[in-house]
């Protein structure tokens, strides 16, 4: 049977290894907490070895006093018998089972306090273990909200990208056709100009007499 000393200081360093798993860089939440569990039922075992030791003790203390009972009615006995012989020493069987008893009686006094000690160390165990396994799934939710967001953003940004490239290609195809338009344009207006320049020198009598002259030849002929 281990020392209670033994047995809270294997309970603590326990604690601190898991509260250590947990709260470092990358926590394996689901190992930590199978590790955790794992020596909660060490410590449980731990328990339940202290309560079947005061059990055995209390045992022993009552087939003690059964013993020295027994020797007790053996020794009345003999004295109605007459047989001091037997009687002495029946009475001394009954001493000894006295003092034996004596003796698990005081044990199961002292196992009881480590049974009442390892029971408190394992609700205060069984506490940290429910306040780490809510630290650890608290944990585990904010990375696994921290990996969504990442992701998200991520898809925003490479949806971003894509879109201003497009519309970076979009606007200098645009930039070309508004050139190639304005080209064109400056064309037709020096067209125009230059039609409404000539339509200018353009003199209606001077025509008439022209296509008079014209057709006074035609007859001539």
């Amino acid at each position: 049977m281990k020392k209670l000393k033994e047995i809270s200081e294997q309970i603590r360093v326990n604690i601190s290894q898991f509260l250590e798993t947990v709260e470092g860089g990358e926590p394996l939440f689901d190992k930590a907490i199978a590790d955790m569990k794992e020596r909660m039922d060490e410590a449980k075992e731990l328990v339940a070895i202290a309560i079947v030791e005061k059990i055995r003790f209390e045992r022993a203390y009552q087939e003690a006093i059964d013993t020295a009972k027994m020797w007790g009615q053996k020794a009345d006995t003999a004295l109605q018998n007459k047989d001091v012989a037997r009687a002495s020493e029946a009475r001394q069987r009954k001493r000894q089972q006295l003092d034996l008893a004596d003796g698990y009686k005081r044990q199961i006094i002292d196992q009881k306090a480590v049974v009442a000690s390892l029971k408190k160390a394992l609700h205060e165990f069984y506490q940290q273990f429910q306040n780490a396994a809510v630290h650890a799934e608290t944990l585990s939710h904010r990375q696994k909200r921290a990996e969504t967001r990442a992701e998200l953003y991520k898809l925003v940004a490479v949806a971003e990208n894509a879109l201003s490239a497009i519309f970076e290609q979009a606007e200098r195809k645009l930039k070309v056709m508004e050139e190639k338009a304005e080209v064109w344009e400056n064309r037709n207006r020096d067209d125009a100009t230059e039609m409404k320049k000539n339509t200018g020198r353009f003199n209606l009598d001077e025509a008439l007499a022209e296509l008079k002259s014209d057709v006074l030849d035609r007859r001539e002929k």
